[in-house]
């Protein structure tokens, strides 16, 4: 032990002996370590830091599969609320199931002024199955989820308590607004608690009994229904039971309830995931996971090149050393004891080179937390360096240090001794096996370099590729802003009439040339879809059905947004809720549905609707979820015949932010206590909608540069020592 601690004692002198290449070497190894524990902590947030659960490990996700659509959504879907409470019921391999969903909630009161913020409806035992972490308070009783509307209760975030009430320690008990009704606060849950998310989650909870004083349109439409698919649902395994028995009992319970309910339930199923691999959708993960990976091989060809920089750097040095080694193995020092001696300054050097990296890695994530998509929270990902990340450092130091360390301890523990301890002032100072070793190491520094250069040469072009996207509207004068009327309480009915005095108002407005509603914006990602049964078909068959997005709009939004009408008309007024059911369809609709005929004056049913429903329209087809999407059928139906409680405000206008904060100021008068989101430029979610590419092509472009300029530094560090 002594020895080592003196190899060490000497390791540090040599490193303030020669301060410009101790500079440069842990400079190399701090950016190279930084940038894999930075990518590093984002990987181990998504995927590997466990819930803060109780045993997380019988912890499972039950989705329900549809054996029309496995190769979609359809593979991992939500359940109806009635299945769920039956397989709550009647399973023999859970200590608990719960349901839960998010859903957008209305808060008043506090420090600052309303706001919609991201809740969860659940049911009751939700805390008690998770076993959820709590700083204050409690979760929901049983009783509290029994009677509908007889428990106003919530249960706030750690984040939203410190945020918007200051911490108070008195909060539980106390009334907050939501949807413009008192509910009194019971708990708040622990610091690291965010649902059964990996990112983001909820900041607000409330039992299912509340649904009907938070919940609007299709969710409170459908309550008892036992086809919509409303709700996901998480199961606490029992002490014992494997996933693969609960898969089975559950199942015989799915298969029991398509024979009670062949409508609602036929050619479904469930399948069980542990909540470790479900804290993002499994559809989603497989993408996610090969980013996460991507990167990871990028940043870890940087710490290659800078493991390279470092070696070239200790050969140089080591070149200066050889008369010193050749006298201590003349002294009798063993070549064992000259080895163990490099690799421990290779060492020191590599860990002065990880603290580096951890401030590099401290300053990343701060970049990286800016940079996150607009829709998460600030307190989204923590990124935390916590004990996992440090030991991954370590590890990183450890290898890299025996990895830069080997090639001049093994090439210089065993010099020439009859020629070493001589004078050799008039001789060349490197062998041939120095400059080749040395030559390789450049090399392979250059040729690294080049890889990610390209890797990232190849990202920024498919992200140039993405921009030039038609996405079958016109983004540069287009902007949109979201509300909800009934979040305060209003009645369904005088919110449609308000949304017209609203709309009324803003297409007054100087500078906006057109303004119309919507049940969501263009790449918004929302709205929902709905089985279509064409003239013919069974439509209480459900497998008859093809299941296509709708969009709820009113008059003169395909002109606003700028969709153009390829065949028929517009809605209009009189397309009423008492007038006849009309529809646009989009082309792809139109060629897949009636692929033979005109789709002008065609007829077709939705699942539960007796109505016929005609199309009046035939509109381009457009994006309308994501960028890449391939082209799919899609639906517009007139907002005055299926009015929405939220509706999306489009305008159009040639200075799109002026006339947004025009608009803006007109909602906020006439409603001051109702909280608006998404208030963006078409142009700003045209943006978002490229965050990934975006995100992507920006991280290869900085790493690639990175290893350009590690490559630079040592090539050119190298030969200024060497000369």
């Amino acid at each position: 032990m002594s020895t080592v601690i003196y190899d060490i004692r000497y390791a540090f002198r040599l490193l303030a002996r020669s301060p410009i290449v101790s500079f440069v070497a842990a400079l190399s190894l701090g950016l190279g370590i930084g940038a894999n524990t930075t990518i590093f902590s984002l990987v181990n947030e998504v995927f590997l830091k466990p819930l803060p659960l109780e045993e997380p490990s019988r912890l499972v996700s039950v989705f329900t599969v549809d054996e029309r659509n496995r190769q979609g959504f359809g593979a991992f879907a939500p359940s109806s609320r009635p299945n769920l409470l039956d397989y709550r019921d009647r399973n023999q391999v859970f200590d608990g199931l719960v349901a839960h969903q998010f859903i957008p909630l209305s808060l008043a009161g506090g420090s600052e002024e309303p706001e919609q913020i991201p809740g969860e409806l659940v049911m009751g035992e939700y805390f008690t199955v998770l076993g959820a972490p709590l700083a204050l308070g409690r979760g929901f009783l049983p009783d509290e989820d029994a009677a509908p509307g007889g428990a106003p209760v919530t249960v706030l975030s750690y984040g939203l308590w410190q945020r918007r009430f200051g911490g108070d320690t008195a909060i539980v008990g106390k009334s907050v607004n939501v949807n413009g009704r008192a509910f009194t606060v019971v708990g708040v849950t622990g610091e690291s608690f965010r649902g059964t998310n990996a990112i983001g989650g909820p900041q607000l909870w409330v039992p299912f009994a509340m649904y009907r004083e938070v919940t609007t349109g299709f969710m409170r439409d459908n309550w008892e229904s036992r086809r919509a698919l409303n709700f996901n649902a998480t199961a606490r395994l029992k002490p014992g039971v494997t996933i693969e028995q609960a898969h089975a009992n559950i199942n015989a319970i799915a298969t029991a309830l398509a024979e009670a309910f062949p409508n609602e339930n036929r050619g479904r199923s469930i399948t069980l995931v542990p909540l470790a691999q479900a804290t993002f959708n499994p559809v989603f993960r497989q993408n996610a996971v090969t980013a996460g990976g991507l990167l990871m091989v990028v940043v870890g060809l940087v710490l290659l090149i800078a493991c390279a920089n470092v070696a070239n750097l200790l050969l140089a040095r080591a070149a200066a050393r050889k008369q010193e080694i050749a006298v201590r193995l003349s002294l009798g020092a063993s070549r064992t004891r000259l080895v163990r001696q490099l690799l421990i300054e290779s060492l020191v050097l590599a860990g002065v080179g990880a603290l580096c990296g951890l401030m590099v890695t401290y300053w990343a994530r701060a970049a990286l937390q800016a940079l996150r998509p607009p829709f998460l929270p600030a307190d989204a990902l923590s990124m935390a360096l916590d004990g996992r990340v440090l030991l991954f450092t370590a590890l990183v130091a450890g290898v890299t240090g025996i990895l830069f360390g080997l090639a001049p301890a093994l090439q210089f523990s065993r010099p020439d001794l009859a020629v070493e301890l001589k004078d050799r002032t008039s001789q060349p100072s490197s062998s041939r096996g120095h400059f080749t070793v040395r030559n390789a190491l450049v090399v392979a520094q250059v040729a690294l370099s080049f890889v990610a250069l390209v890797g990232a040469g190849l990202f920024l072009r498919s992200l140039g590729n993405a921009r030039q996207i038609d996405t079958g509207f016109e983004a540069e004068q287009v902007a949109v802003l979201t509300f909800n009327l009934t979040s305060q309480g209003t009645p369904i009915d005088a919110a449609i009439e308000r949304q017209r005095e609203i709309l009324e108002r803003v297409r007054g407005l100087p500078g906006i040339e057109h303004a119309s509603y919507a049940s969501f914006a263009p790449l918004a990602g929302g709205g929902f879809a709905r089985t279509v049964f064409l003239d013919g078909q069974d439509a209480t068959d459900a497998r008859a059905g093809r299941l296509v997005q709708i969009n709820a709009v009113a008059e003169d939004y395909l002109v606003t947004v700028g969709i153009p009408l390829i065949r028929g008309r517009h809605f209009a007024a009189t397309d009423a809720a008492e007038s006849p059911r009309v529809v646009i369809v989009n082309e792809t609709m139109a060629k897949r549905f009636w692929p033979d005929n005109d789709a002008l004056g065609q007829t077709f049913r939705f699942f539960g609707q007796p109505q016929a429903i005609e199309v009046v329209g035939v509109a381009r087809d457009s994006k309308y979820n994501q960028l890449g999407e391939d082209p799919q059928p899609f639906i517009y139906q007139p907002l005055r015949q299926v009015p929405q409680p939220a509706v999306t405000l489009h305008l159009r206008s040639r200075a799109p932010a002026e006339a947004l904060g025009a608009a803006r100021r007109v909602v906020q008068q006439m409603e001051p206590n109702m909280p608006l989101v998404g208030v963006f430029t078409m142009a700003d979610v045209f943006e978002q909608a490229l965050w990934a590419p975006r995100m992507g092509a920006l991280l290869l472009a900085v790493f690639g540069a990175l290893a350009l300029a590690l490559a630079s530094i040592g090539v050119y560090g190298v030969m200024a020592y060497t000369v």
